[in-house]
């Protein structure tokens, strides 16, 4: 319960960033948030599941969050989703390089991946940096903008819902995938 109310927290970022510069101060809304991520890395244990090397994400989320803070600074608190997504790409970029990459490993802990699996995994993995460095590119581009409801409505929705329709297509693509390779093996 604990884990999912603070990952509730953290995916409302943007909303309460949003709402929070117009009825608080950024320091309020940077500390707080600081605190979340503070909370989440000491409450979330590691699990067989967690991806090494995400602590870069925990590290660079608070230091900007307390650089924001101390600084009072809403443009601070705008750059957290390019931060973020340049936390991910960082992080996926390295694993192509130091095997597994983190779609491999994520994949591996609900099944039993052969070459091909692998090579798949590695291909998404090419799929998600290529859509942190876009989505960065974007959110960077909103936090200048001067209207704050665009950077709201792309962080805090576009691009979760861009995030989704890729989770469902490489889901759709996956189970293309095997069925195919079912479909040979049964052929050879």
């Amino acid at each position: 319960m604990k884990k999912a109310l603070l990952a509730g927290l953290l995916f409302s970022y943007p909303l309460a960033v949003f709402f929070g510069l117009k009825y608080s101060e950024p320091a309020v809304v940077g500390g707080f948030f600081a605190a979340i991520l503070l909370l989440r890395h000491f409450v979330v244990k590691n699990t067989k599941a967690s991806i090494p090397h995400l602590k870069i994400m925990t590290i660079s989320g608070v230091g900007l969050l307390v650089f924001a803070t101390l600084a009072n600074s809403a443009l601070a608190l705008k750059f957290y989703p390019v931060v973020i997504n340049a936390c991910f790409l960082v992080v996926f970029l390295y694993s192509l390089y130091q095997s597994p990459s983190v779609v491999e490993m994520i994949a591996s802990k609900f099944e039993t991946l052969d070459e091909k699996g692998r090579h798949y995994t590695r291909q998404v993995t090419k799929v998600w940096c290529g859509f942190f460095i876009i989505n960065g590119s974007i959110a960077g581009a909103t936090v200048f903008h001067p209207d704050p409801a665009v950077w709201l409505t792309y962080n805090g929705l576009i691009s979760y819902i861009f995030m989704g329709l890729i989770m469902a297509v490489e889901f759709l693509v996956r189970r293309w995938q095997k069925a195919k390779n079912n479909s040979d093996e049964v052929a050879k």
